[in-house]
């Protein structure tokens, strides 16, 4: 029995050796020593400096390889094996490479303050790293340093990082939270990529992470890296970086995953090149401030239906939003001079389209494939129409091409099935081939321009034999004779909208030339011209344009005169024209022009303003043709409202009078009226 009792003794002792925790310690680095606890799974580091792995440090200490039953054909044992915490020091500064890579079992790791850089590696493969906070002091995150910590779910990176390295976060599926800091510059990559099995083209076996964090990015962000996503219920992206790269590629081929959405911030000034190329977010709205859009910025980007653009954009480049295909409708600027070359092509949704005021130009397939496009009126600074501008859209039953546009290119309106009316500028010279392939409804033809623009063979070939041509007057010979325009229709007169009420201004001679329809019930016409609210010219002209009566006021007697060059001629009754010289550079001048039958009572009158360029007010025309008003009838005094006729406006002698904000008055015995016939005093 004695002997039994000091048997169980001797094996309760030997029980309790066992089960004694053992503590390994070594060197890892020149003031840092290291000790792991086998019991607590934890490991102790203190000292100040930077940590190092030497060769009697955590990997290779001689005194764990012997005591270790993790023994391998290579004599190496890894204490991060086991290890799930660790204590590092205060005075710690560094680490010299991935020191904690592969610690599978690692669960928590305080990075203390004054460490400036997570090396490349430095957490990859902790599968077991729940969380990590990194100090404000740190501002470098290496490539991979988390890479394959897989069920992380938070990650704090502080508020001093600046650069996070490619991979950063790869394969981290679990990862809910990352927070980076307000000073991020620049992240080197594709930081949240995942490839299970390595599939990277199959989008259905690619691993989604399902952060819940809006990610900013700062004014001081100036990424030139391309950053693949891998995020699912992914939060706000919002974008404020002020002055990156113009050909940022940050956000191409956002994976389609992603359904969060896309904010542009109060800072930014442009949108990089390729910014979010084939990505996916339904809305767009750019602050005021943003002047440019890169080269396809937002091309591809087949969920997107709603675009804004603020009044600062001067520039949209090309295939910025090409193959948008949900876009509806789009305002563009009116600072924007030009539509770039396949800009909206492929925007197959597109309905409505406001262009530019000051659009010159619209480049080559700029509305190519707008299938839906039904509706689209071209700026009157528009010069240039580009090759297959709008080819493939229906769009309205009449178009008018702008007086300064001076070339049309190849394809440009090609099968524009529904078209019926056309209308040419007075300055376009040459329509490419095929201009108008396909365009078989056209019945009608108005030519503004004095010479035949230049066509070829197949420009007008698709457009029937039986449409009516209209053109200038003293045009007709021309168009008459030419091989490919003269092939149309034309009336024995001409069309009497092509007779042109105009008004253009010689600032270098400071003359006016009047251009004026005749009318058939006219007995003549009288000109009352005013210089900033002062008669300085009156003129009567005859039926036929001659020249009955001219008076000048003092003192511009001896500068101004009137040439009555062109009288109208009796075989072709069309217009009139006369010049007047002499005119202040520096003044306002308004016309108002009276058709008279034989009792001199008005039957028409127009108004209208012009001034040379040297003139500083508000009127500005250049040298460049002046509409005028449309025709006022002036109605009876005495009839309260607006007029229907011209009532017994015979019994009331008067003459009008121009105010100098511009306004027509009708001046009678009985009164001031202005042209609805409603009494001024």
């Amino acid at each position: 029995m004695k002997r039994q009792y000091l048997l169980l003794i001797v094996c309760l002792v030997f029980i309790a050796g066992m089960s004694r925790a053992t503590v390994y310690e070594g060197v890892c680095g020149e003031h840092l020593t290291w000790s792991y606890d086998t019991e607590t799974a934890h490991m102790t580091i203190e000292g100040y400096g930077e940590l190092k792995n030497t060769v009697d440090s955590l990997w290779w200490n001689k005194q764990v390889l012997q005591a270790s039953s993790w023994a391998t054909d290579y004599k190496t044992y890894y204490p991060y094996n086991s290890c799930k915490t660790i204590s590092l020091p205060e005075g710690l500064t560094g680490f010299s490479g991935a020191t904690f890579r592969d610690w599978w079992n690692l669960t928590a790791c305080e990075i203390p303050e004054g460490v400036t850089k997570i090396p490349a590696y430095m957490f990859e493969k902790c599968y077991k790293l729940k969380e990590i906070r990194l100090p404000n002091s740190v501002d470098t995150v290496g490539q991979f340093a988390f890479a394959n910590c897989t069920t992380m779910v938070k990650c704090d990176l502080g508020k001093g990082v600046k650069y996070i390295g490619q991979m950063a976060f790869e394969n981290c599926y679990g990862l809910k939270s990352v927070r980076w800091s307000d000073c991020l510059e620049e992240i080197d990559g594709s930081i949240f990529d995942g490839e299970p099995n390595r599939a990277v083209y199959d989008m259905n076996s690619v691993a989604t992470i399902p952060l819940q964090d809006t990610l900013f990015f700062p004014a001081t962000f100036r990424s030139s890296k391309q950053i693949s996503w891998c995020i699912h219920s992914s939060p706000v992206i919002v974008w404020n970086a002020k002055n990156p790269p113009a050909s940022s590629s940050v956000f191409y081929n956002l994976y389609c995953y992603w359904n969060g959405d896309f904010i542009f911030g109060p800072d930014v000034e442009f949108v990089p090149t390729h910014l979010c190329q084939w990505s996916r977010m339904k809305k767009v709205v750019l602050p005021e401030g943003v002047q440019w859009i890169g080269q396809g910025a937002f091309m591809g980007n087949s969920i997107l239906d709603t675009v804004v653009l603020p009044s600062s954009l001067t520039a949209i480049h090309q295939q910025a939003f090409q193959n948008c295909s949900k876009i509806t409708r789009i305002v563009l600027p009116d600072g924007m001079t030009a539509v770039s070359s396949s800009c909206f092509a492929g925007c197959t949704s597109l309905a409505r389209v406001h262009l530019p005021k000051g659009a010159t130009t619209i480049g080559d397939n700029a509305f190519s494939g707008c299938s839906s496009l039904d509706s689209i009126v071209l700026p009157e600074a528009l010069t240039m129409i580009g090759g297959s501008a709008f080819s493939g859209i229906k769009l309205q039953d009449s178009l008018v091409i702008p007086d300064k546009v001076i070339s049309i290119g190849t394809n440009a309106f090609e099968n524009w099935s529904g078209l019926k009316e056309l209308s040419i500028g007075k300055n376009v010279v040459l329509i490419g081939d095929n201009a108008f392939k396909g365009d078989s409804a056209i019945t009608h033809i108005s030519v503004w321009a004095a010479t035949p623009p230049a066509v070829s063979k197949g420009t007008l070939a698709d457009i029937p034999d039986s449409a009516l041509l209209s053109v200038l007057p003293d045009s007709r010979k021309l168009y008459r004779e030419h091989p490919y325009w003269g092939r149309f229709r034309m009336n024995d007169t001409p069309d009497s909208a092509m007779i042109q009420k105009t008004v253009t201004v010689d600032p270098g001679e400071t003359t006016a030339d009047f251009t004026w329809p005749t009318d058939s019930a006219a007995h003549s016409y009288q000109i009352d011209i005013y210089k900033d609210s002062v008669v300085f010219c009156k003129l009567t002209l005859g039926s036929r344009g001659q020249l009955l009566a001219i008076h000048f006021s003092a003192p511009e007697r001896k500068n101004a005169k009137m040439v009555n060059e062109q009288m109208v001629n009796d075989s072709q009754p069309y217009t009139l024209s006369f010049k007047v010289t002499g005119l202040d550079a520096a003044s306002r001048y308004t016309y108002v022009l009276s058709v008279l039958d034989e009792n001199n009572i008005p039957l028409h009158v127009y108004i209208g303003d012009f001034a040379t360029t040297g003139y500083t007010g508000d009127l500005q025309y250049d040298g460049n043709e002046v509409i005028p008003t449309p025709p006022i009838i002036p109605g009876n005094p005495n009839i309260q409202g607006i007029p229907t006729g011209l009532g017994n406006v015979s019994e009331v002698s008067g003459r009008y009078k121009v105010l100098q904000d511009g306004q027509l008055l009708f001046v009678t015995s009985e009164g001031t009226f202005d042209v609805a016939g409603k009494r001024i005093k």
